[in-house]
């Protein structure tokens, strides 16, 4: 999107570009992403909820639940045992706010993503171990 319409004031300005619909439809796929863990339901409820509500024709509601779902997305991370160091970047982020929003954003939102894909690759691992595991104990039995 930042190529097609350049870089606008935040991740929502989009919403009034002819990227509209990947807006729309990268951050439904988002949510739902979001829903199917546990520990991020609430994270998802908020992006849901503001990507439906326009930062322009809805100003105030919009800037309320970004702020949720920044905080919500914040307890979530606080909530995982392990990777506390994606904790501290998220944080970090904040003080990019006061300098650029979209700055701010792209940090929380590449923290986020790097944070779930580090989940991602761990719980394959594991689960390439459970099946090593499993294969081994049949052999033993037989």
């Amino acid at each position: 999107m930042i190529y097609g319409c350049g870089l606008q004031d935040s991740i929502s300005q989009y919403w009034n570009t002819p990227f509209q619909p990947l807006f729309i439809i990268s951050n439904i796929l988002c949510s739902y992403f979001f829903f199917t863990l546990p520990n991020w339901r609430i994270p998802s409820f908020f992006l849901l909820l503001l990507t439906s509500f326009s930062c322009e024709q809805f100003r105030i509601p919009h800037n309320v639940l970004a702020i949720c779902f920044y905080f919500a997305c914040l307890y979530s991370l606080f909530k995982n045992k392990r990777l506390k160091f994606y904790r501290v970047l998220y944080i970090l982020s904040i003080p990019f706010y006061f300098y650029s929003i979209i700055l701010g954003e792209i940090i929380g939102v590449l923290t986020l993503c790097s944070f779930h894909l580090q989940i991602v690759v761990y719980k394959e691992k594991l689960d390439k171990l459970k099946i090593k595991i499993v294969k081994e104990i049949e052999e033993d039995e037989d």
